[in-house]
């Protein structure tokens, strides 16, 4: 089973979330004046435009020109994620750019605490990029001000001029995601993971006030799946000696990642975002399959799978990249002018449990523009046989491909999405379809693993 790499502590020092004492405050006495907006002629920046700036840099910070004569304002948008009233952040401010369904995170370094005073969860912000610099700290693309080749904090003095308020407070809509679809695209946005439990050796303990933790509490979560995690939470945040939950649930949070160990952890604003109201033990998923058993560049054979040819001389094969083993197919130099190969799952009991819910991993290499290589259809009256494959009645379902999020980035695992199943019963099969032609190149190749089909 696949596992991701976690940390039981750290010592160090960790992104500045965390190092700062309740009572260090500096409440202002009026918030009046501060809620400004951009001039009309203001030049936007999505903030996933600011990321990929930093890239433009060789790994060196870039930074937007002050405003003199030829150049114009550049300010970016966003809603913030963080909330230092708990005091499990310090003298930051992470915003994403949209209140649901963000595609893009960032954080803002300032010089002042606390921040919610002003700049509330779901309050909508404009940042005013000129002067600042996008660089790398700590291992995390931020925003902040440039001294000498050091990204530093926007002093308390500039903090208003820098980031300014609307009359906006949305409701922020946790993403829902899987502990697999972590990955630097995630970083910073506010995410919430279902279907998580603590490690039954933290039964009892607090979110961070142990004598063993030195600096930082970390905790080790598991999801039903066996996936795991390390949730962090400052030894000065106000809620660091209350007692872990029992029993699972969900965790909405911000997605991070710790610099010296490289791990991806996640930063809660408040314990009331981690609600277990689950007493029950996690049932059992219909389907789990990691494929860490893969033999590489051999033809995939796993119990209880149907691996199927129906056109050309390529099927599915069984390959292995840094120890992750996955399932693969390529029409790339078949010579074939069409490739049909079929990945069909063991039989699903449907009549189980409630809520099923399908979900998977792809990703793509030598992309075709405007074909997508593969479909996944569910049958229910399939007989489990590779003659009756084109006898039975298969309907599509609607994922989300890797090839459609990540066109330009070859080799990104990409998550399919939560595929609902529940309006299916009775014996079901989940296949995996490629299509594709060397001879009118149309040869992607696809890869697939993590998938997992679980139910409530």
């Amino acid at each position: 089973m696949k596992t991701y790499q976690i940390a039981l502590l750290i010592t160090s020092l960790f992104m500045g979330f965390s190092c700062v004492q309740d009572d260090d405050f500096d409440i202002p006495t009026s918030l009046a004046g501060i809620t400004t907006y951009p001039n009309e002629d203001a030049q936007f920046n999505s903030i996933s435009a600011i990321l990929g700036n930093f890239g433009t840099g060789n790994g060196d910070p870039v930074i937007y020109e002050e405003v003199t004569e030829g150049v114009s304002e550049k300010y970016t948008e966003g809603y913030v994620v963080s909330s230092d009233e708990g005091g499990n952040f310090y003298k930051q401010l992470v915003i994403q750019d949209a209140r649901e369904n963000p595609t893009a995170a960032i954080i803002i370094q300032v010089d002042k605490n606390p921040m919610f005073t002003q700049y509330e969860f779901g309050r909508k912000v404009y940042v005013r990029l000129n002067g600042l610099a996008v660089g790398e700290s700590n291992g995390v693309i931020q925003l902040g001000r440039l001294e000498g080749d050091q990204l530093e904090r926007i002093s308390s003095t500039q903090v208003t001029e820098y980031i300014k308020r609307t009359d906006v407070v949305a409701t922020i809509v946790p993403k829902n995601v899987s502990i697999v679809d972590f990955s630097d695209g995630l970083e910073s946005q506010y995410i919430r993971l279902n279907n998580m439990r603590f490690d039954d050796n933290l039964v009892g303990q607090t979110f961070a006030s142990e004598i063993n933790d030195s600096f930082n509490g970390e905790r080790l979560m598991f999801n039903c799946l066996g996936n795991s995690f390390v949730l962090s939470t400052s030894t000065f945040s106000d809620f660091k000696s209350v007692t872990l939950p029992e029993g699972r649930g969900y965790l909405d949070g911000v997605l991070t990642r710790d610099f010296y160990d490289d791990f991806y952890t996640i930063y809660v604003n408040t314990p009331e975002t981690v609600q277990f109201n689950d007493q029950d033990p996690c049932p059992e998923p219909l389907l789990t399959a990691y494929f860490t058993a893969a033999s590489d560049n051999t033809n995939f054979n796993f119990e209880g799978w149907l691996n199927s040819t129906q056109e050309g001389s390529e099927s599915w094969t069984e390959q292995v990249y840094q120890g992750n083993g996955f399932a693969e197919f390529s029409a790339l130099s078949s010579g074939d002018a069409s490739n049909i190969g079929w990945l069909i799952s063991p039989m699903l009991d449907l009549d189980q449990g409630d809520g099923e819910m399908l979900t998977f991993q792809t990703e793509h290499a030598y992309p075709d523009a405007g074909h997508d290589a593969i479909k996944v259809y569910i049958s229910t009256n399939f007989d489990g046989t590779q003659a009756g494959i084109l006898n039975a009645t298969w309907e599509a379902l609607d994922f989300t491909s890797s090839l459609e999020a990540n066109f330009d980035n070859w080799f990104t695992w990409t998550s399919s999405g939560d595929i609902d199943l529940s309006a299916y019963s009775g014996a079901g099969y989940i296949a995996f379809v490629y299509t594709g032609s060397d001879t009118n190149n149309l040869n992607s190749t696809v890869h697939l693993d993590n998938v997992f089909v679980t139910a409530q």
